[in-house]
């Protein structure tokens, strides 16, 4: 009987029923977007940060001048990514100028913002000129730059408004680092860093803060704002869903009097009215899970379109999605339902 009464009240109230469904698939489709980003935010932001240089750097302590190449087994031991640098002054036209040897193959992690096209990646008998370098002894790609040490083929012009745009690059071929930079994640760097400086007593091992400090804060901005954009959505949903189920109980209060007066206790018409929302429930998160997955994969796509993966897209979320979609359909019944305590049998039927 509990069932007829459930079955027969989604089909004979299918206009109300139907808003209220609405709310709540529009509240778990952007749940399962936002979850989904949230869960995968902050790990495709920090494979960007990647590109923007290294948070660690291993220099030389006390009177050694060099770091020796053995220390790349430390970095490799502990998963981050690590490239040796080795600069010294050349001459260039009979000027002096920074010469900068770097291992392109390690170091491409922490270069992307250098820009360089794949296929202009020097190997040996070409090089990197920086771009304020370029405009004073006028070359431009594929120009040689007669380099004291040996005339080099430049193969791109390198622009970040740092220190590399007065450098010139060339592959590394040496045997030593003047300094070598390191890239760890912002959950790991401390770790990394007090790890490296034990094994490591003869170097300097220091973290760039201004780095580390502005992504942990980007970071944690982002996160911040999807919880509180999601937060707010789903208070919104449920003042939304609250003020449908009130209207439904008041205009289902001939059937409330009805049963009360033939006996139903208020806690079991309370049930029904919970049942039926709950079933709404299960509908919409399934209907706003998959609509959320593509709202995800939408979002992750604009907010990073050279990414290989789907981001954003977690098929993990539909239990949380699913909690709180019914939790969202089970307060707002609960406070719509309050009304039936208040409605009196005798009243109704008189008809007043």
């Amino acid at each position: 009987m509990f069932l007829c009464f459930v079955t027969a009240a989604l089909r004979f109230r299918r206009r109300r029923l139907l808003l209220a469904f609405s709310a709540l698939a529009v509240a778990a489709t952007l749940a399962t977007a936002l979850f989904s980003v949230y869960s995968d935010i902050e790990r495709k932001m920090r494979v960007e940060f990647r590109a923007y240089g290294s948070n660690l750097i291993i220099a030389p302590a006390g009177d050694d001048r060099m770091i020796p190449l053995s220390v790349l087994r430390q970095t490799d031991a502990l998963g981050v990514t690590a490239a040796p640098f080795f600069y010294s002054v050349g001459k260039l036209q009979n000027e002096p100028i920074v010469v900068a040897q770097v291992d392109f193959r390690r170091a491409a992690p922490l270069i992307g913002y250098w820009q360089i096209p794949p296929d202009a990646i020097p190997t040996a008998g070409q090089c990197l000129i920086g771009a304020t370098a370029a405009a004073h002894f006028h070359l431009a790609p594929g120009q040689v730059a007669p380099l004291a040490t040996g005339p080099c083929a430049v193969s791109a012009i390198v622009s970040t408004g740092g220190a590399e745009d007065a450098q010139v690059m060339v592959p590394f071929a040496s045997d030593v680092a003047s300094l070598i930079q390191v890239r760890a994640d912002g959950s790991r760097l401390e770790q990394v860093r007090a790890t490296l400086a034990r094994a490591l007593p003869y170097a300097d091992v220091r973290v760039l803060h201004a780095v580390a400090e502005t992504e942990a804060n980007v970071v944690l901005k982002v996160s911040a704002s999807l919880f509180l954009l999601m937060l707010l959505i789903l208070i919104i949903t449920t003042l939304s869903v609250s003020s449908n189920f009130s209207a439904l109980v008041i205009e289902r209060g001939k059937e409330i009097g009805v049963l009360k007066a033939i006996g139903a206790e208020e806690r079991k018409i309370a049930a029904l009215f919970l049942t039926e929302s709950l079933l709404l429930g299960a509908a919409s998160t399934v209907t706003g899970y998959l609509a959320g997955l593509a709202v995800a994969w939408w979002i992750g796509s604009r907010i990073f379109p050279d990414s290989t993966a789907a981001v954003g897209v977690n098929f993990g979320v539909f239990l949380p999605v699913a909690g709180v979609t019914l939790a969202v359909a089970a307060f707002a019944t609960m406070a719509a339902a309050s009304r039936i305590w208040r409605i009196r049998p005798a009243v109704i039927l008189r008809g007043e």
